[in-house]
């Protein structure tokens, strides 16, 4: 089975040790009014895991020849439940909504995208599920964790849908939970979706980029370098304080995506020194709108389609129009500015030209990226927005709530300084992860501006 370039992409970074993984989580509770309670949740969530898995075909797949200018897909003829699904029990009892961070959940997490899928390579695929249980309640947290070949950031959410769904039938189930199988086989009538230059064009722009001009100082932390160890810390922002947000970018007619990379954009440019005049971010954007599948089947899609645009924001602009200690609307205008530009700047067929579509000419892309290797990187930033875990699909009352979501991953070697991970959960709660390589900035840094952004919604909470 053949790979795209994107999944080459992720298959050379994970090779050479750029990148290990990206992970989604979380937080399942039993209703109240749902009788009994949970008497044995390892059986529980293998069925649901089970019923998840034949269903979609590219979690038996594992990447071969990662390191080759030629990697593709194999299919595992079976996995082993009992080798994917941990089963972790919480030391203190969950964080309520009002808090900040979970920082046992974000332990886990830290450790789990330090990772990589190596160890018993052939044997095991390349994910893992992660429950962390609250002790005698009936709720847990559940981390996926999956290579980026896999999935991308939507795929998170695609992934706990279909786990919540799965979860709901097996508790309505007849079938006792210790009946449950721990060995899946795929289902031989479900076949891996097409990469993403088979369901889309992906045109080159005729146009040529422009001259480069006379660049301000801009901050990139630390020169891109190996070995990675990847840290990470999380933050929640409260239903009510989330919603006031979203209202005021409405208000703005600004998305959210774009108010937060000024937000972040702000908080950095004060905890820098003042000679720094710049500082560009990474916005990844998903092209599944454009695929050439049915929308049912492309919103529940596991697989690897986005793209990404860059943009530029600079200290005089951030402060030019809006005084405030954090000013962000002004920045949040020229990114939303950016954003447009790229969706409007459609091919003859009428999508967007992508800039994943350079790697096509790209023979060996290990090669480009060991190439990499000492010098500057090009960003400061990146900012990832999956938008909302969609709610359920049936209006009707259920055993299990999907409530708080995270989504995280691992450092990028050749990527951004900062990375901040965005979703918001069905309970309304947004939360922010925060990842970045040790050596490339340092902790405390990243301490005051997680503080930083913190404190920009400390405004908002009612």
């Amino acid at each position: 089975m053949s790979k795209g370039k994107l999944e080459q992409v992720s298959a050379a970074c994970h090779h050479l040790g750029f990148f290990n993984n990206a992970g989604l989580s979380a937080h399942y509770k039993l209703s109240e009014s749902s009788s009994p309670a949970v008497a044995d949740l390892r059986g529980l969530v293998y069925a649901a895991a089970g019923d998840l898995l034949r269903k979609h075909r590219i979690l038996f797949a594992i990447p071969v020849n990662e390191g080759t200018p030629n990697p593709h897909f194999a299919c595992l003829p079976w996995i082993d439940l009992r080798r994917s699904i941990a089963f972790l029990e919480r030391s203190v009892p969950l964080a309520s909504a009002a808090e900040e961070q979970d920082k046992e959940l974000d332990a886990i997490l830290e450790e789990q995208h330090n990772i990589d899928f190596q160890t018993d390579y052939g044997t095991l695929p390349f994910w893992r599920l992660i429950i962390l249980r609250s002790k005698g309640r009936n709720d847990f947290t559940a981390s996926f964790i999956y290579h980026h070949a896999i999935g991308d950031g939507v795929s998170g959410l695609a992934f706990h849908k279909a786990f919540c769904n799965a979860l709901e039938a097996a508790s309505s189930s007849t079938l006792p939970p210790d009946r449950a199988e721990n060995i899946i086989r795929p289902d031989e009538n479900t076949v891996l979706l097409p990469p993403l230059e088979e369901l889309h064009p992906m045109p080159i722009s005729p146009r040529q980029p422009p001259l480069p001009t006379a660049s301000p100082k801009e901050w990139t932390g630390a020169s891109i370098h190996l070995p990675c160890k990847s840290r990470w810390a999380s933050l929640y922002i409260s239903p009510s304080a989330s919603n006031a947000f979203v209202q005021e970018c409405k208000e703005m007619k600004l998305s959210v995506t774009s108010a937060l990379s000024s937000v972040v954009a702000a908080v950095l440019f004060d905890n820098l020194p003042s000679r720094v005049e710049a500082l560009t971010c990474i916005i990844p954007v998903s092209v599944r709108p454009w695929l050439k599948l049915p929308p049912q089947v492309i919103d529940n899609a596991i697989g690897t389609y986005f793209d990404a645009l860059r943009v530029r924001l600079t200290r005089a602009e951030q402060r030019s129009q809006d005084p405030s200690p954090v000013g962000i609307w002004c920045g949040a205008r020229q990114v939303s500015r950016s954003i447009n530009a790229y969706l409007c700047d459609v091919s003859p067929s009428g999508e967007p030209y992508t800039s994943v579509a350079a790697f096509k000419t790209v023979p060996d892309v290990s090669a480009v990226f060991r190439s990499t290797l000492g010098k500057p990187r090009d960003a400061a930033f990146e900012v990832t927005n999956v938008g909302l875990f969609p709610p359920a699909a049936i209006r009707r009352p259920s055993r299990w709530k999907a409530g708080n979501v995270l989504l995280s991953r691992s450092a990028a070697v050749p990527g951004a300084a900062v990375t901040v991970s965005v979703v918001t959960g069905r309970d309304g709660t947004m939360a922010l992860g925060f990842s970045w390589q040790e050596g490339v900035v340092e902790d405390g840094f990243m301490h005051r501006v997680r503080q930083g952004v913190w404190k920009y919604f400390e405004k908002y909470q009612s």
